[in-house]
């Protein structure tokens, strides 16, 4: 009598964990999904399609440049990449940086030039920009802001 009680016990508390586990899993399975909104309708030619979009040149460990967009668009068949709302930061000696900025960009995989268009933004330091290209002896001016 006493071990059939034991026995209906242990078969309760055994369907109780069973339930309890079922229904986490199942809870787990349902939290992972996404939502069928925030999928979107690629066009053919677009093989992935990336949000937040960053890219990040490095040389024994220093920075030299990075490219962020808000949207990147990869097209295998083009072999390039399509970019939106972009921000290419260019890292120069002594700390310094320069950044161009547009509204679109196209990168070609194969000779790694980019394309900046609309609304393109360049700035820089004043004097880093243009110590390269002045001669050794040349004294040193900047150019009037207009």
């Amino acid at each position: 009598m006493l071990a059939n009680k034991i026995r209906k016990l242990l078969l309760g508390l055994i369907l109780l964990l069973l339930a309890v586990s079922t229904f986490s899993l199942i809870n787990l399975l349902n939290k992972d999904a996404l939502p069928l909104e925030t999928l979107k309708l690629m066009s053919k030619n677009v093989d992935i399609e990336i949000e937040n979009f960053e890219v990040t040149h490095e040389v024994l460990g220093k920075k030299v440049w990075k490219i962020k967009a808000k949207e990147a668009q990869i097209k295998n068949k083009e072999n390039k990449i399509i970019l939106t709302d972009v921000m290419v930061t260019l890292n120069g000696d002594e700390g310094r940086k320069s950044t161009i900025s547009a509204d679109s960009g196209t990168i070609n995989r194969e000779t790694k030039d980019i394309q900046l268009e609309g609304h393109v933004k360049f700035k820089a330091d004043a004097d880093s920009f243009f110590n390269p290209f002045q001669k050794p002896d040349a004294p040193t001016q900047k150019p009037d802001n207009p």
